[in-house]
This record gives structure tokens, sequence and C-alpha cells, in this order.
């Protein structure tokens, strides 16, 4: 009765005090959202990764240990509350799933948007390809399974940062290319 709830809604964001409220203010009044907030307290420094409708919103890493009760799901967890009552807001929730264990960001991304039907228990995710790399004689051939169709190959002459560009010639899901000596990176995007 006297104590605060894990998690506040603020300017369209969610999380508490101080820096917890980062995001890009896509959790709105008036509207129905799924929020997702996935804790990781043997992590180093402990994080709560926070969704809302399957985008991501913020690694929020202060004060998040297993040391701090608002956080560990001791004896009990306060869901919705405000301690000295001056904060209350009209709400609707149709659902809350806790689970044993951190989701993924895939699996957080896969949750979507809400859709009027239960939160999954099984969270379907979608595996990029690998990508095959095989020389011969001064080519590169890169290769992709033939069954992983929408995905655009792309190159870059760095990872941090990086500046990705289509590459050009591929056929299918293959592409062979001369050995040049600089240093390129490759990935499949979707």
């Amino acid at each position: 009765e006297g104590d605060d709830g894990d998690l506040f809604w603020q300017g369209s964001n969610f999380g508490q005090g101080g820096n917890g409220y980062n995001g890009t203010g896509a959790f709105t009044a008036g509207a129905w959202h799924r929020v997702a907030a996935a804790y990781d307290e043997a992590a180093n420094p402990p994080v709560v990764t926070k969704f809302v409708d399957g985008i991501k919103q913020d690694d929020w890493t202060a004060n998040q240990g297993l040391d701090n009760p608002r956080r560990a799901l001791l004896p009990y967890a306060v869901l919705f509350g405000d301690g000295d009552h001056d904060e209350r807001r009209e709400m609707y929730v149709n659902s809350i799933q806790i689970r044993a264990g951190k989701l993924s960001d895939a699996e957080m991304t896969a949750l979507g948007a809400p859709d009027g039907a239960a939160l999954p228990l099984a969270i379907a995710v979608k595996v990029a390809p690998a990508l095959t790399i095989t020389t011969a004689g001064g080519n590169v051939t890169l290769t992709w399974p033939s069954d992983a169709t929408g995905y655009f190959l792309e190159s870059s002459s760095a990872v941090s940062p990086a500046t990705w560009v289509a590459v050009a010639g591929v056929t299918g899901n293959s592409v062979t290319l001369p050995i040049s000596g600089a240093t390129q990176f490759f990935h499949l995007r979707n």
C-alpha cells in the first residue's frame, strides 16, 4: 500500500528516477502498448532493457542490482502503485507475464506491438542466415542459403563507424568478387 511501483510512466517513456526515463517517447497516453522490461541482475553492471511495441528504448543500468529490493522480485513486487499517492493515472492492463531469465533483444523485438492475443510462451525469433566465404584464384565468393529470401548483401571498409553499401553483382544468393587486398566487411540486411 505504501510502496512505489518498480516502473513509472513519465514524458511518454517509462522507468524510474533520475536518468531512468530514457526512450523514444513511444509510450503514449490513450493507446494500447506492449511494454517489456527484461532484467539481467547478473550483468556487470546489472541492466534493465526496455522495449515499447517491439522497439528498443534503453539499456538502463542505474541502481539495478539485486541489493535493490525494487528490482529483485523478492517476497513481493509492487507492479502498479504510487506510495505517496501524488502521481496516479487511470490505466488498463490486458496481461502480465514474468519469466525466469532475461529475454534477448531479438525476442523482445519479436514480441512487437499489442495484437489482442495473449503474450506468447514461446517467442519465434528470426535468425539471420550465415554467409559462406570461399576463395579461388584471385576471387572471393560469398553465398548464403537459397531459402533465405529478402536479404541484401552489403559491405563496409570499417565496422565502427560502418558505412554499409549494397554489393554490386549479386546473382540470387551469391556473388564473386576480385580480392583487392583492402579490408572489407560484409553482412546481410533484411
